[in-house]
């Protein structure tokens, strides 16, 4: 090839031929992982091929070490940024729902290149969930932390990634259907596990999120109110709770199933309370 084409060569102790070219000015080596080098030269032509295309804006070019990046491992550093607290810094757990909806993530897209995925890629994995009957909201869900995940990447330092697939996502029926009358409301108490009977009443009477009221401590509870810490509210930061009548009557009869060891002021048994979709259903 010609000077400044790119050259081949091989290192001593291995039968694969490398390669070396030039993106911007910074010279780029890789193995070819060929070891005939007229498979080795086309490999090389390939790469300066793609070269081009970015130079003119064609398409961005892909080093090697972004494409050897999984999805896995994009979703593994997602996960990490929420730990951490993402913008506001303020470290976290990751909530039971995040795991539950990121699984399937990683059980279809298991070990796969982060570069190799496309709009085809992710219309397979709503096919997928919707064989399985799941619902366009829990389908999303999903699909909205790989979005995340590739965002994140593609916005890291230096970027872990140069593009990120098109993700649709279902539409949603979000339509509120009002609130329960009080006779509702108490039937659905009635029928509700003991230990789930009494964060529905909770939620009833503040509005606040389950994932909220799970995390609850006896140690939050002051005199004037519950107070809820920036780490577990909705909107990062800090609120209290007013101590209504019934709020009252709610944590009388937690108290009285307080067990040792324990802080939370709702559980079961003693341990948190995790997932409760079966009961609720």
């Amino acid at each position: 090839m010609s000077r400044g084409e790119g050259r081949l060569y091989r290192q001593k102790d291995t039968r694969f031929w490398s390669c070396a070219y030039y993106l911007r000015g910074k010279q780029i080596r890789q193995s070819t992982g060929e070891t005939d080098e007229k498979r080795a030269l086309n490999f090389l032509k390939r790469k300066i091929r793609e070269v081009e295309n970015d130079k003119d804006g064609i398409k961005r070019f892909t080093n090697p070490r972004q494409e050897k990046v999984s999805v896995n491992e994009i979703l593994n550093d997602l996960v990490e940024h929420y730990k951490r607290g993402g913008k506001k810094g303020i470290p976290r757990e990751v909530p039971p729902q995040m795991t539950s909806h990121l699984r399937p993530l990683r059980e279809f897209f298991c070990e796969l290149r982060a570069v190799q995925v496309g709009s085809r890629d992710i219309e397979a994995f709503k096919a997928q969930r919707k064989a399985e009957h799941k619902a366009n909201a829990t389908i999303n869900r999903s699909l909205q932390l790989l979005s995340q995940a590739y965002k994140y990447a593609l916005k890291s330092d230096p970027p872990k990634l140069n593009r990120a697939p098109n993700i649709e996502l279902y539409d949603e029926d979000n339509a509120r259907k009002g609130k329960f009358s009080p006779a509702e409301a108490e039937a659905i108490f009635n029928s509700l596990p003991e230990y789930m009977a009494d964060v529905a009443r909770f939620a009833y009477e503040t509005g606040h999120r389950s994932n909220e009221i799970r995390q609850l401590c006896w140690s939050h509870l002051e005199p004037d109110g519950i107070r809820v810490p920036a780490s577990i509210a909705k909107g990062r930061k800090e609120e209290v709770i007013a101590l209504t009548e019934e709020i009252e009557e709610i944590l009388t009869r937690r108290m009285a199933d307080r067990r040792p060891g324990c802080d939370l002021i709702f559980h079961h048994d003693g341990h948190p309370i995790v997932d409760y979709r079966k009961c609720w259903h």
